[in-house]
């Protein structure tokens, strides 16, 4: 297939960059479309851990070209860090990075107002300075890369927008701003001149490319701007629904894609918000300890809880995923008992349907189905006959509910760590 879209299932950190890493060998180009350095994609490659904010997971592939597309908001320092350390690592990266001229850019100002909106109303964002990024572009008052190309207005515009932040920093929050605007003009210009060169029209290179192309979702579904838990959601359209507005491309462009949701066997959250699901006690600190559920962006804790397939569904139905991919099954591999949650209570109503309404979403009481565990070990297994029936049974009942394939598993953190259910592609690595 040439044309690939990995998502995320559930609240993020399913394990996607491992999965983006493993899948996009048997591609040529990989895209990210969304989001910004409040992404970590995590990938350990011969022992060696990478996390990735803001160039796409395949860029490890040395074969790949790696794209950030116009839905994106860049952070050019942490961009150049990035570069520097793949390169230091000896992976040639700059030679094959293109950046759309349409990508806006996270400047300073943004994560001084992230910590000042955080403060005052907390979200549990990461503090990168995303939101008002995105505030800004919609608002109007954004600074696309392509801006830089003329030196005095990008220095007009960011006189403006500091002026801006400045006032509500100090007539609004009463706090003191002492960003200094030659400072960031002068950075900004200096590492936008290393790159310049990636700089590209990215509508038009993928429009023109007959190359095999993955895109590679960031943060996950249930995130959503729009169809996630609102307000405790990312900036951006984390579902399928940023693929068209996050690369430029017509929804038609996508008609022949393969979609992916990767979704852990249970479900985790980083920052505030509802969470059906969520255990509180010992089950909680079990299943964060054993899956190592520390955030890659931020080393926050995760809060964990069992599997919630109605908000999986509502994940596959929303994306119109053909299959699913689940990770970290390892984790659930000493549980006597594994609960699932097969329906909401609201009201004293049995429901089967995620709601839209905050207060809804968060007074539901899962309604559990559960399974006796398997007791065997799973990390590492590379072949379907080692999978204990349990695990099986497990499965069986995530494409039962949910509608589509599990295509596979991973089965730890390793690129090699996986096993197919369901192959998909033409090729596959022989891992020895």
């Amino acid at each position: 297939m040439d044309k690939l879209v990995i998502l995320g299932a559930q609240w993020g950190d399913e394990g996607k960059g491992k999965i983006v890493d493993l899948l996009s060998e048997h591609y040529d180009i990989t895209v990210r479309y969304q989001g910004g350095s409040n992404a970590g994609h995590t990938v350990v490659v011969n022992g060696e851990k990478f996390i990735l904010h803001l160039l796409p997971t395949g860029i490890l592939h040395e074969h790949v070209i790696g794209v950030i597309a116009q839905g994106m908001v860049v952070d050019l320092e942490v961009l150049k860090e990035e570069i520097e350390e793949l390169e230091r690592k000896g992976l040639p990266v700059k030679e094959r990075l293109v950046i759309s001229d349409r990508v806006h850019l996270v400047m300073p100002y943004h994560k001084v107002l992230d910590a000042l909106f955080e403060k005052k109303r907390g979200i549990g964002t990461t503090l990168r300075g995303i939101g008002p990024a995105y505030m800004f572009k919609y608002g109007r008052k954004g600074i696309r890369i392509s801006d830089l190309y003329d030196e005095k207005r990008f220095y007009s515009l960011l006189e403006e927008n500091i002026d801006f932040v400045k006032n509500i920093c100090e007539k609004v929050f009463c706090e003191k701003f002492e960003l200094d605007v030659k400072e960031i003009y002068e950075k900004q210009l200096s590492i936008f001149n290393e790159i310049k060169e990636n700089v590209k029209d990215v509508f038009r290179f993928l429009t023109r490319t007959e190359k095999s192309v993955l895109f590679e979702g960031a943060q996950g579904t249930l995130l959503d701007i729009d169809m996630g838990t609102y307000p405790y959601v990312t900036s951006s359209n984390s579902s399928a629904l940023g693929l068209s507005n996050g690369t430029g491309l017509s929804p038609k462009y996508f008609s022949d894609a393969y979609l992916v949701g990767v979704a852990k066997a249970y479900l985790t959250r980083v920052g505030e918000g509802p969470f059906p699901t969520e255990l509180k006690g010992e089950l909680g600190e079990r299943l964060r300890e054993l899956g190592g559920e520390y955030g890659s962006t931020t080393g926050r804790p995760r809060r964990c809880g069992w599997l919630d397939l109605v908000a999986l569904r509502y994940a596959v139905e929303v994306n119109g995923l053909d299959a699913l991919i689940i990770t970290k099954l390892d984790v659930l591999d000493s549980f006597e008992e594994i609960k699932v949650c097969v329906a909401y209570e609201l009201d004293g109503k049995v429901i089967d349907y995620f709601p839209a309404s905050y207060t809804d979403i968060s007074r539901v009481k899962p309604v559990y189905k559960t399974l006796k565990g398997w007791k065997k070990n799973t990390k590492g297994i590379r072949n379907i006959s080692e999978l204990p029936e349990g695990a099986r049974e497990y499965i069986r009942l995530i494409e039962e509910f949910t509608g589509v394939p599990v295509i596979m598993l991973s089965t730890g953190p390793k690129r090699e760590e996986f096993v197919w259910l369901r192959e998909i592609l033409k090729t596959k690595r022989s891992y020895s």
